[in-house]
C-alpha cells in the first residue's frame, strides 16, 4: 500500500497518530506501508476516513485522493451545469415539454 505512506505524509500524519485512529499498532501501519501486510476491510475504512480519502484511492483503484462523495458531487455539479445551460437555450414550448418529460421519468 504505497499510497498510504504518501498520503499520510501529505496530510502531515505520523504513523503513531494513524495507528491510534485505525486502532492498530504503529508497527502494523509500518507493515502496511512496506507491503508486508494488508489491512482488514474495517481497518482500511478507518484509515481512509481518518485521512479523508477513499478506500479505492488507498488500494490504487482511482488516482484522485479526494473522498468519493466529493468526486461524485463534482460530477453531479458539472452535469447540472450542463443541463441548466441546455435548458436556457430551449424555447418556452420545449421547456414545458422537458418539464413534463422529467415528471414522467421521475414517477416511473
Amino acid at each position: 500500500m504505497e499510497r498510504l505512506r504518501e498520503l499520510r505524509e501529505k496530510r502531515h500524519v505520523t504513523q503513531v497518530r494513524l495507528s491510534i485512529a485505525a486502532e492498530v499498532s504503529q508497527e502494523t501501519i509500518s507493515a502496511y506501508e512496506s507491503g508486508k501486510a494488508m489491512p482488514s476491510a474495517e481497518t482500511l475504512i478507518k484509515m481512509a476516513d481518518f485521512l479523508n480519502t477513499s478506500t479505492d484511492y488507498l488500494l490504487g483503484r482511482i488516482n484522485d485522493d479526494k473522498p468519493l462523495i466529493t468526486i461524485a458531487n463534482e460530477i453531479a455539479d458539472k452535469q447540472l451545469e450542463e443541463l441548466l445551460n441546455n435548458y436556457a437555450k430551449l424555447s418556452i414550448s420545449q421547456k414545458e415539454d422537458l418539464i413534463w418529460y422529467s415528471s414522467v421519468v421521475n414517477n416511473k
